[in-house]
């Protein structure tokens, strides 16, 4: 009889050998849509701050104060969701945050003051950070290798695809039907939680690493019948190396990414995270301000978002397809590099050449950042998987807060004019990042990837 390993090693290579099949559009699918609704949540309480504002009566400093808490919801929730799917699961994460950020959103529709707003924006964004990094995992976890790098990235594509939908939404129900139909539209996702559940199975991986051989044994067959037919099976000639048993998921996970084999490539990657997210979400939240305040109207500043937002959508799909052409570190350090440059010569540009370079701007911010976060999967085993894309997101999301605070202080000393120099800088230092991690992961098996660090690091200890 089989051992547990070789019976792991079997489904392993049974599911990296399926083809690309409807089972995988259904599982994209489902993925794609939670994670524009993160992106699509952002942009939505963004245009609906003016009329919250009068509403309450708030302030410029309130209204921030309400920005920030959304901001800070979602910072929390990447790092326990990520952290916590790594102990509970993908599948009940994915669920769980999908939950939780369509009740409270409907609850902020139904806000009846400053502080019940507060709250229920916290909570709802608690849920929706987590859903990016749980569903990253997911996808990666179930894609055959040698596409896991496309078909992933353009599920994060879903993030500027979420703008324009965010951007649409508003236009058709603000003026008609007021802010709180916006958000009564946000219990729409509650659908993926329906669909989630009858259709979106645990991780393999997940449950392999945690020997549920059976539970893992159903699972690839189910994806079998779906891509092959009811008796036809994948080939499972792949040498592939098995992580089997609970053994490997005891401990705190996060200090395990800290761990001396690990530290230093988890640091570099949170530099990247952390110098992407200055950048986006600076211009994100302050470059009609910035052009404002350089004397162009504000319909011309929203245009020139709307360009960023539509050359982003191709900037994240051509990312995710040369990732597994040419590699990852290639490709995504090319993205930094040459991006620290269109960020350059967008601040430089004047007339025409505005519009053209902050296209270019758009195709790498944020075009590059899913690729980015797919990397930082791969480097990492199955039980810290999740936790380490969380917490990528989650250190990220601290430059989202420094940003808009930073920017708004060098406005107010007159210093608007290198503010778009910050952003150039940022994406330049994670060039340089990206490069130091000093690991490639192109068409290789995800256990391939990690199998022999893990060897080292359990041997120094």
């Amino acid at each position: 009889m089989a051992s547990v390993k070789e019976q792991s090693a079997h489904l392993m290579s049974r599911l990296e050998n399926l083809p690309f099949s409807g089972w995988h559009r259904y599982l994209f699918l489902l993925a794609f849509l939670g994670t524009l609704c993160d992106a699509a949540d952002f942009a939505l309480f963004g245009g609906a701050l003016p009329l919250i504002s009068k509403e309450f009566g708030l302030g410029p400093a309130e209204a921030g104060l309400l920005a920030t808490v959304g901001l800070v919801g979602a910072f929390l929730g990447a790092l326990f969701w990520g952290t916590i799917s790594d102990y509970i699961g993908r599948r009940t994460s994915f669920q769980a945050t999908v939950g939780i950020f369509a009740a409270f959103t409907a609850l902020v529709a139904a806000s009846w003051s400053v502080g019940s707003l507060l709250v229920f924006r916290f909570a709802s964004n608690f849920g929706l950070g987590g859903e990016v990094p749980v569903a990253t995992t997911l996808t990666a976890e179930f894609m055959p290798s040698r596409i896991r790098g496309r078909v992933t990235g353009n599920m994060l594509a879903a993030f500027p695809v979420g703008l324009v939908v965010a951007a649409g939404l508003s236009l058709l129900i603000l003026p008609r039907f007021g802010w709180r139909a916006l958000f009564a539209v946000g219990v729409l996702p509650a659908l993926l939680l329906y669909l989630a559940r009858r259709h979106m199975p645990e991780s393999v991986r997940y449950s392999l690493s945690r020997g549920r051989i059976k539970e893992a044994e159903q699972t690839v067959t189910h994806i079998e019948e779906q891509a092959l037919g009811k008796v036809r099976h994948a080939r499972a000639d792949m040498n592939i190396p098995a992580e089997v048993g609970t053994a490997t998921a005891q401990g705190v996970t996060v200090f395990q990414l800290l761990a001396p084999g690990r530290r230093r490539r988890t640091i570099l990657l949170w530099i990247v995270s952390f110098c992407f997210l200055w950048a986006s979400n600076g211009i994100l939240f302050m470059l009609p301000t910035i052009l404002v305040q350089r004397g162009f109207p504000l319909h011309q500043a929203l245009v020139f978002l709307l360009i960023q937002a539509t050359a982003a959508i191709f900037g994240y799909s051509a990312c995710a397809f040369l990732i597994d052409i040419y590699g990852r570190r290639p490709v995504l350090f090319l993205y930094y590099f040459v991006g620290a440059a269109f960020h350059l010569w967008f601040a430089m540009a004047s007339g025409y050449w505005m519009y053209v370079s902050i296209a270019f701007v758009g195709w790498v911010n944020p075009g590059v950042y899913g690729p980015s976060a797919i990397y930082a999967g791969e480097l990492y085993p199955t039980h810290l998987r999740a936790t380490a894309v969380g917490w990528f997101f989650g250190i990220g999301r601290i430059g989202s807060f420094l940003a808009p605070a930073v920017v708004g202080m060098m406005l107010a000393f007159h210093l608007g004019h290198y503010v778009l120099d910050t952003f150039a800088v940022a994406y330049l230092i994670a060039a340089i990042a990206i490069a130091l991690v000093g690991i490639e992961t192109k068409g290789k098996v995800l256990e391939d990837i990690t199998e022999a660090e893990d060897e080292a690091i359990a041997a120094a200890h």
